[in-house]
């Protein structure tokens, strides 16, 4: 008997362990792949840094994207300066709550941020995602292109 009695208690253990093990795996959160993904929209994914990430677009600009994946959120950033150098050169439709997207102005620099929370998402929902960051981005550019071609003449004006 106290030759069973390890055993015995090896097996109450892993009895009481493996409920706890198959509640976890049933609770995971699981995220979609940023990199099939971006393939979806005929973009690159290349991890830089820990859960960092670059998006290559067909036009060969770059967008980053920071992924939490114990929440799957997907947090979209694009450093606009080049185009936009402040808040005041990109219109006022972004200042609107009900815009998809942000620009913000953080030291001198204007980024387009975007966030998308995606648990048990599929891949092609976030390539949507990425497809549409990308279009937001550029219409951003354009709009603050289109803001400058019109302040332009008038101040050749005066």
């Amino acid at each position: 008997m106290i030759a069973r009695l390890p055993k015995l208690i090896c097996i109450i253990v892993i009895a009481l362990i493996l409920p706890l093990a198959n509640v976890e795996a049933k609770d995971r959160v699981i995220c979609p792949s940023l990199e099939k993904a971006a393939e979806l929209v005929e973009m690159k994914a290349t991890r830089f840094g820990g859960d960092d990430w670059e998006i290559e677009t067909k036009d060969e600009s770059v967008f980053y994207v920071a992924v939490g994946y114990e929440n799957c959120i997907f947090r979209f950033v694009a450093n606009l300066s080049r185009f936009i150098p402040n808040l005041s050169d990109a219109g006022d439709e972004w200042g609107s709550p009900s815009k998809i997207g942000t620009l913000i102005e953080s030291e001198g620099d204007v980024f387009l941020k975007h966030h998308v929370l995606l648990p048990f998402g599929s891949e092609k929902t976030l390539s949507y995602n990425i497809k549409m960051f990308d279009y937001l981005a550029t219409k951003a550019i354009d709009s603050a292109l289109e803001i400058k071609a019109n302040v332009e003449p008038f101040r050749k004006s005066l």
